[in-house]
């Protein structure tokens, strides 16, 4: 990508440590020294910010400093009965927690550990039970003679946990980590480019000024920034990131003012990407984007015109197939020509390409867009379906919309369809007792968000993960088998928001009314 075009001899931003572990910002420094020094005491250390994957650096470098810290995420929720396994898997919670407590403890010191220091990610997400484990737990250990460090992390506004009854008495530490200066701002992109060898920077200081003012200090926002600014510098072979490359990037990145509601099939930053790097990926990438694109969110139907509705002649619109599965490949956030968004391409992009015949109903209740062939004026049509109502349709036709009456869509619709939708990250459409861990912690994860339940941390098949699977395909009122085969991972993750959708809505169009274009 742009590491050599920008003679980085590593790939920069990409961490806000150096190779030998210390911080590039002084000031991260001097917080993780002090956070070194308070894990030497027993009790509990607060470190909050509304930075998370700054917060994980700090948490990652604990661990690789000590080999006796232990990490847990709380996220989604974290109960006593959760804490206790995550600290020791072989010790149920019984009727009296102080035994499930003293055999953790136990386990530690049979470990010839004298010290632990745990660390609570998303420390919100504690339930009251866990927070009075918690305080048990440091209690007993002090009782025992075992030095326990505690440090929570999470946002800002929960430096208020650490004054609950639970932990107030334990609480000897609080720190809520600022935003950086601009002049920080300055010499960490001057330490990054040291550090990766990199004699000229290709974000000039004027740059990295207005990336301080997009992103109010955040640090990983600017790695963000810094990354995607490059990227677009590196397409149109520029030696230095322009204010229109850093404009873009923000656009992928920053939220968007509200300027009124308007069609937006893809960021305007994905399609510069892929008109410079073109649709072929090759084998040394294995299938996998230049960068990492966002989803696009699921359809916003635009907001009514007042006026009197204007009646385009849509028989006149001619639209093709290949065009039509290039509008909808844009909705997934690839810009794909119409010479090569083809069905049996989907898989580069970790993607499923099915046909067949289906009523409309049977596929908006899938929630997925398709393309549906239509037969209008004596010729065949092609449209992406965005929008499904009581009595309109939304069709994207020529980066248009176009609403149309469902009665107009019936007699027109001849049934045929392709629809697209994403496989698992190690590219399958089905997942069992066979698959690998990776797709195991992703079904882990992925349930656990639908449900709202905490993770099992399960990396092979079990039968908790069948139950769950049963529960969540009872909830979507799906076929009840346990087995989570291609129907239920659609569900899966269309409820999860990481699949574009078609917005199913009642409508207060009249049946009767005539098709008509919605201005974007």
């Amino acid at each position: 990508m742009y590491q050599s075009h920008f003679n980085f001899k590593n790939p920069p931003f990409r961490s806000i440590a150096r190779l030998s572990g210390d911080f590039l910002v002084p000031y991260h420094q001097d917080v993780f020294n002090l956070l070194k020094e308070k894990t030497q005491q027993a009790g509990i250390i607060g470190l909050f910010c509304d930075d998370a994957p700054l917060l994980g650096h700090f948490s990652d470098a604990l661990k690789t400093r000590h080999s006796n810290v232990l990490v847990i995420n709380a996220f989604p929720k974290l109960s006593a009965s959760s804490l206790l396994y995550k600290l020791n898997p072989v010790t149920k919670e019984s009727k009296n927690r102080l035994q499930a407590v003293d055999a953790i403890l136990r386990q530690w010191h049979e470990g010839k550990a004298k010290t632990r220091v745990l660390v609570i990610s998303h420390a919100e997400a504690m339930k009251e039970s866990c927070r009075e484990v918690l305080g048990t737990l440091l209690t007993r250990a002090q009782e025992l003679n075992f030095r326990l460090s505690v440090v929570l992390t999470g946002t800002a506004d929960q430096e208020i946990l650490l004054k609950q009854p639970e932990l107030r008495e334990y609480t000897h530490t609080r720190h809520v980590l600022r935003p950086l200066t601009c002049r920080e701002f300055l010499g960490y992109v001057q330490a990054q480019c040291e550090e990766h060898g990199c004699e000229n920077s290709p974000l000039t200081p004027a740059r990295v000024r207005k990336m301080h003012t997009l992103t109010k200090g955040n640090i990983s926002k600017l790695n963000e920034l810094a990354h995607l600014s490059m990227l677009a510098a590196w397409t149109e072979r520029a030696s230095q990131v322009s204010p229109r490359h850093l404009r873009l990037a923000a656009g992928e990145i920053l939220p968007a003012k509200k300027h009124g509601k308007r069609l937006a099939t893809v960021g305007l930053f994905a399609s510069v990407l892929f008109a410079a790097c073109g649709w072929y990926l090759t084998p040394s990438i294995s299938g996998h984007l230049p960068i990492q694109l966002p989803v696009p969110v699921s359809w916003k139907q635009p907001t009514r015109k007042t006026e009197a509705p204007v009646v385009p002649v849509i028989d006149n619109e001619m639209v093709n197939q290949p065009d039509a599965m290039h509008q909808l490949y844009l909705m997934w956030g690839y810009d794909a020509s119409a010479e090569d968004a083809l069905c049996q391409n989907a898989a580069k992009v970790n993607l499923m390409c099915k046909q067949g015949n289906a009523s409309p109903e049977t596929l908006a209740q899938e929630g997925y867009p398709w393309v549906s062939e239509l037969k209008t004026s004596g010729h065949l049509n092609y449209a992406v379906v965005a929008r499904v109502g009581d009595t309109s349709i939304d069709l994207l036709m020529n980066n248009r919309t176009w609403q149309v009456s469902r009665s107009w869509f019936n007699r027109h619709a001849t049934g045929n369809f392709t629809q697209l939708h994403r496989l698992t990250p190690e590219g399958k459409d089905a997942i069992g007792a066979a698959s690998d861990s990776k797709d195991m912690a992703w079904l882990d994860q992925q349930l656990s968000l639908a449900l709202n339940q905490p993770e099992t941390h399960a990396r092979i098949w079990t039968a908790e993960m069948m139950k769950r699977t049963r529960e969540f395909q009872q909830k979507m009122h799906l076929h009840v088998d346990g087995i989570p085969g291609e129907e239920t991972l659609m569900q899966l993750m269309r409820v999860t928001n990481s699949t574009p959708s078609v917005l199913i809505q009642a409508t207060r169009t009249t049946p009767d009314a005539k098709m008509q274009e919605k201005k974007a």
